[in-house]
């Protein structure tokens, strides 16, 4: 993971990569005005990126799994959460669920730390796209990509629903990439609205909006210790059965 992980970092920062982030960070600000609350947690392949810097919520957290810039991104194994149970009201997961050695597993601390009616935000690389055809066409970018999952929004989707989660939306973007990169003219944004407003799946990325379900309230069964014991008592003294006196 370690090695992965840093190769994306490496990338994101480059002109792709920057194209890429900024497209995310578009329409995950978009998301972030209609979700509030107390603590946030971001966990990003770009530490410097700082997804969660427009949220509602008014405490954020950035984490990181290795030891880098910028000081503000806390260390965190990505397997173990050192958060409580049910204490936080967003999660962003960053590209970090591709590079992952078991992304079940990370999953599933992620949405352990949300609180019912809370939101994950998932942003992945979309296999169906033409991002994904180029990896496998250019040396450079199989490289790039090497060991990184492309996990499909419906398998995402799975994955969520058996922790918990509802998922709200699928939102697809950076449908010209690379393509379009570096020059961007009118011509590749009018592609872009036009697929971003039918809603078709074929974005280079991917961001999944999922809310954690409401546990359902347990009913208190009754207590039923009286139903071992008989309906009518005992047989009054001296009575005696039909024919017994015979």
């Amino acid at each position: 993971m370690p090695c992965r992980l840093q190769a994306l970092q490496n990338w994101m920062t480059s002109g792709a990569g920057e194209y890429v982030l900024r497209a995310e960070r578009c329409h995950i600000e978009h998301e972030l005005n209609f979700i509030f609350g107390y603590h946030a947690a971001e966990l990003s392949v770009s530490p410097s990126a700082d997804l969660l810097a427009s949220s509602q919520v008014s405490r954020n957290f950035q984490f990181h799994p290795l030891n880098t810039e910028p000081a503000s991104s806390l260390l965190l194994d990505p397997y173990h959460w050192p958060v409580s149970p049910g204490s936080l009201d967003l999660v962003l997961l960053h590209h970090i669920v591709e590079v992952s050695d078991r992304p079940h597993r990370l999953l599933s601390e992620a949405g352990n730390t949300i609180i019912p009616g809370g939101k994950m935000l998932v942003v992945g690389f979309n296999p169906l796209s033409l991002c994904s055809l180029t990896r496998m066409v250019l040396p450079s970018y199989r490289r790039l990509f090497n060991g990184v999952q492309f996990i499909s929004p419906n398998r995402m989707r799975d994955w969520l629903t058996l922790l918990g989660f509802s998922v709200e939306k699928v939102i697809h973007g950076a449908y010209l990439f690379p393509s379009n990169h570096p020059t961007k003219g009118l011509g590749s944004e009018l592609v872009e609205q036009r697929c971003h407003n039918w809603m078709l799946p074929f974005g280079s990325f991917y961001i999944i909006v999922a809310t954690r379900e409401v546990a359902g309230m347990t009913p208190i069964k009754p207590s039923w210790s009286s139903v071992g014991q008989p309906l009518v008592g005992g047989p009054i003294t001296g009575s005696s059965r039909v024919g017994e006196n015979r």
